[in-house]
């Protein structure tokens, strides 16, 4: 085997894919990326969706099998992520910690966060030892790519030269060709780009570079391997913000002993107001915003915290309160330029391009009233019931709930004259009803999708969604 070259060739180049089985796109990828960084120790970081039971544990066991069948033949090792948060958790420590990943992830990987997951994977990887992260929608760049990328009127010999893995501290992508392309009040505990109170206080958001994590090249040791250990705890300290605002509306709850170290909801509503449940329920048209908008403004804070300086606003006076501003020959160095190639985005400096829309990403449905996504051979009523949980939809197959994160549904099944799923209103009794007298109940109702009478029905509130702060994340999202 020829030995690495370290100017051109990465220490290691770890490939991420959490959920189910590769898909065909997955599986190019890996073949691709393993020709492309052939010296590199290259590993496929996985997490599966485990399930309930012992089921769950033989469809991981059979998952991580065919990892392994895939991933071998090109010399890639696999690494199962969840044996090894003990290691990851350098990345967030003292303030969080193992426990605090394990949490995390097993909330994602319970309601379909397979982004959100990779996103908080990725900084903890890069923020714990030297490589580059990539997920397996990249592939090497195609000349049709590198003659548009020419031929764009922002192209430059600077812009396109590859960099040196030996000397770089960070490299990170940036989608807006080095302009002010995103704004952010950056550092506070909010992952929106500001909130109500620096409005009041007249504190305008500072307009930065459009990152994004798709791929990510740290050293460690460095200035770089810091960004990723702060982009990793501004993450966390979103999910903890937001679940506060949301406990205090009284839209979330979580298990009265945890300390802050634990995240485990122990009940989330659908409220219209509820942030913490659109990041959960996979059928919120806003889940999409929320994440991306939550990894690209923790990734940015972690350059500022790092890489920015106190600087006086611009116009400003020496009384006003200095923000961090990064300087721009910083930007120059620690991204590099994403090039827009029909539905790819190009990055000339790794020789790689990346399709915009992941195929493993969750498909919505279009009724918003399939709130868990079960798959079943039978037909789905949803009972609303509150503060009664889905203990059901829990132990079923293809379940997008987190068994501790009770949404206030239970699951039964019923027959109906066309075969529809149905939600219902909740039951007017006591909950220890008889369960069968209840299925009959359900399917003699002739409304389909009525509101409960206790609070709007989802498919109202789906159609008028809260108004949210809106963000198209374009390398990663999904295609407009």
């Amino acid at each position: 085997m020829p030995e690495r070259n370290p100017v051109t060739e990465p220490e290691k180049v770890q490939f991420i894919w959490f959920g189910e089985e590769m898909s065909d796109n997955a599986r190019a990828g890996l073949r691709a990326l393993s020709q492309r960084f052939p010296n590199s120790a290259k590993e496929l970081v996985v997490m599966p969706r485990r399930l309930p039971g012992e089921t769950g544990r033989r469809h991981v066991e059979q998952l991580l099998d065919g990892y392994r069948s895939e991933a071998e033949p090109y010399g890639v090792d696999v690494l199962h992520i969840r044996d090894h948060t003990d290691r990851l958790a350098a990345a967030v420590a003292p303030k969080y910690g193992k426990q605090t990943l394990d949490d995390i992830f097993s909330m994602e990987m319970s309601n379909r966060g397979y982004i959100a997951a990779k996103d908080l994977a990725t900084f903890a990887l890069r923020g714990t030892e030297t490589g580059l992260s990539l997920d397996l929608s990249h592939h090497r760049m195609t000349d049709v790519e590198w003659d548009a990328v020419k031929a764009d009127p922002r192209f430059s010999q600077d812009a396109v030269a590859p960099f040196d893995f030996s000397t770089a501290e960070l490299k990170v992508v940036d989608l807006s060709h080095g302009q002010d392309a995103n704004m952010r009040h950056v550092l506070n505990a909010s992952f929106m780009a500001m909130t109500p109170h620096h409005g009041a206080a007249e504190i305008d958001p500072q307009m930065m570079p459009h990152l994004d994590v798709f791929a990510m090249y740290t050293r460690e040791g460095t200035r770089g391997q810091e960004v990723a250990q702060a982009a990793a705890n501004q993450y966390i300290g979103y999910l903890g913000q937001m679940s506060q605002d949301e406990v205090r509306k009284g839209n979330v709850t979580f298990r009265p002993n945890d300390d802050s170290q634990r995240f485990r909801p122990d009940r989330v509503n659908l409220a219209d107001d509820n942030l913490l449940g659109a990041k959960y329920n996979t059928q919120d048209p806003s889940r999409a915003d929320i994440i991306g908008r939550m990894a690209v403004s923790a990734l940015a804070d972690g350059v500022h915290l790092v890489y920015g300086t106190p600087t006086t606003p611009p116009g400003g006076s020496a009384q006003d309160m200095p923000m961090l501003q990064v300087d721009p020959a910083a930007w120059q160095d620690v991204t590099m330029r994403a090039y827009q190639v029909g539905h790819v985005r190009v990055l000339p400096q790794l020789s790689l391009g990346k399709d915009n829309q992941n195929s493993w990403r969750t498909t919505p449905a279009a009724d918003p009233g399939q709130v868990t996504g079960l798959a079943a051979d039978r037909n789905v009523t949803l009972v609303q019931v509150s503060n009664y949980g889905v203990r059901e939809a829990a132990e079923l197959r293809g379940g997008g709930l987190s068994k501790p994160a009770h949404l206030p549904y239970e699951v039964h099944y019923s027959t109906s004259a066309d075969n529809s799923p149905r939600r219902t209103p909740s039951p007017t009794g006591s909950l220890n009803m008889n369960m069968d007298e209840l299925r009959q109940q359900v399917a003699g109702l002739s409304m389909p999708r009525n509101p409960s009478p206790e609070r709007p029905g989802l498919t109202d509130s789906a159609a008028s969604p809260p108004a949210k702060p809106q963000m198209t994340r374009s390398a990663t999202g999904p295609s407009k």
